[in-house]
């Protein structure tokens, strides 16, 4: 009985805390159906001529889960008034899948080099990989931009997309991956004559499917929310990525906000939900805690 109890009020705290971390996106959505004139009602600092009149100093956010009136107006706002909208959403794309495609196809050939070949040093470049992939963002942010300046593409899109490709991190977590597979079917196809490509594709990339997606849904939620690449490589307001739009929305659209988080969020939860089984799967067979 007491254990019984026990269990339930760990269920009921589990809960409670995910009540608490959903919170936000419940209060997000609920929200985007609001009005622009009730938003700035609730959620406006600004003081109006009566709060000056009566002395009031200071205003507050008054949030608010339920809208007094549903309306679809800030997604008539976001989706169809302003094109400029989706123009920064495709930017994101343009920047984000060449990433994913380019950084899972460079992980996969690097990672079977690291796992599969022998050859000297192999340990001590993987060892060199692992440091480079802790080291923080902006300790090689300006090695990036020095080297995109000599390359003369600091002012496109590839200043970010090819140091996104060539990321360690993939590597290492498809070399985990790849440790994981039974030795039996590399000596096998060996065996049998078939050649280091043919292993690679037929026998390595089939069982991979598990690391490739745990791999692509991480670097495309990383490359999704870029914030300070973009800051750094683009000037042009038009081929900012949405999530720098996003990071200063509230600056001068305060009525959309909720709307234009909601489009931004749907397309990783979306692959999130997708993917869900194969990221748990790659992350518990990579070793990563």
């Amino acid at each position: 009985m007491k254990k019984k109890m026990i269990h339930t009020l760990n269920y009921m705290a589990l809960f409670l805390l995910g009540i608490l971390f959903i919170y936000p996106l419940i209060v997000t959505f609920t929200n985007s159906f609001m009005s622009e004139k009730e938003i700035m009602l609730h959620y406006s600092t600004q003081l109006s001529l009566f709060d000056v009149l009566e002395g009031i100093k200071d205003a507050f956010v008054d949030m608010k889960l339920i809208p007094d009136q549903v309306s679809g107006e800030q997604y008539e706002e976001v989706l169809i008034a302003q094109p400029s909208f989706l123009v920064l959403l495709t930017n994101s794309m343009k920047i984000t899948f060449p990433v994913v495609i380019g950084n899972v196809l460079v992980s996969l050939l690097s990672a079977y080099g690291f796992t599969l070949w022998q050859w000297k040093y192999k340990e001590a470049l993987f060892r060199l990989y692992v440091i480079v992939m802790l080291m923080p963002l902006q300790a090689v942010i300006v090695p990036n931009y020095i080297i995109a300046d000599t390359l003369q593409i600091k002012d496109s899109n590839l200043a970010i997309i090819l140091p996104g490709i060539f990321a360690p991190f993939g590597t290492f977590l498809l070399r985990q991956n790849m440790k994981a597979m039974s030795k039996e079917y590399f000596e096998a196809a060996s065996v049998d004559g078939a050649s280091i490509g043919y292993i690679f594709l037929y026998i390595v990339v089939p069982q991979m499917k598990s690391g490739i997606s745990a791999l692509s849904i991480l670097v495309f939620i990383e490359y999704w929310n870029l914030v300070e690449q973009a800051v750094i490589f683009i000037k042009e307001y038009y081929r900012e990525p949405l999530s720098v739009y996003l990071s200063r929305i509230a600056e001068g659209k305060v009525g959309l906000i909720f709307a234009a988080s909601c489009v931004y969020m749907f397309v990783p939860i979306w692959f999130l939900i997708l993917g869900q089984k194969d990221l748990e799967k790659g992350i518990e067979l990579s070793g990563i805690k």
